[in-house]
């Protein structure tokens, strides 16, 4: 997601940092990304390919009915503190849990 930049809500800034820190990545800025990412997956109905990161987002917002993109993007976030935050300690499951909810491949 080159070049679009994604503020989360300030609200949710504490349970991205935990969830980087507890899951290896990179900072809050990855965690967004990798959330978002996999989130957008789950409509590649509303979007294509070529069309720019704002361009899906507004196609997505379109054609699910979200307020805005704000609304989106928060939605997309709390799907994946959700799945990530109620993972088990063990990391098979965790790893079993996530692949199928398709955070992982």
């Amino acid at each position: 997601m080159t070049g679009f930049k994604i503020k989360p809500p300030r609200y949710l800034k504490a349970r991205l940092k935990a969830v980087a820190r507890k899951h290896n990545f990179k900072g809050v800025d990855a965690v967004v990304e990798h959330f978002v990412e996999r989130g957008l997956k789950h409509y590649e109905s509303a979007i294509s390919g070529g069309e720019s990161v704002a361009e899906r987002f507004d196609a997505i917002v379109a054609e699910q009915g979200y307020s805005s993109v704000d609304e989106l993007i928060e939605h997309l976030l709390l799907r994946g503190l959700n799945a990530y935050e109620d993972a088990p300690d063990d990391p098979e499951k965790l790893e079993q849990r996530l692949r199928g909810l398709g955070y992982i491949e």
